[in-house]
């Protein structure tokens, strides 16, 4: 197994990182909003081996994901990183 399938290996595929994010004052958060390209159902990206091109912005599952602080802190990829910040709901009721 090469580095990138241990790496894609990871993943449970519950979809929470394709839910849209919102960078606030240097800040992640994520909204209830999904990406339009993930199926709710299945939890599954539908285009993901052309998500780089069908859906611009979308941030690939790698290495430097980590340092965006996009990913929920129950992510395999950083749940055992002690210096992680995870992204919060925001909340548009108290402002953020």
């Amino acid at each position: 197994m090469n580095a990138h399938t241990e790496w894609e290996a990871r993943c449970r595929r519950c979809g929470r990182c394709c839910f849209e994010k919102i960078d606030f004052e240097g800040r992640i958060f994520y909204t209830d909003r999904p990406c339009d390209k993930l199926d709710l159902a299945t939890r599954l990206c539908t285009v993901y081996p052309q998500r780089q091109t069908a859906r611009p912005g979308c941030t690939l599952l790698d290495e430097h994901i980590i340092g965006l602080g996009v990913l929920p802190a129950d992510c395999p990829y950083v749940a055992d990183l002690k210096d992680y910040t995870p992204p919060v709901l925001w909340d548009e009721d108290q402002g953020f």
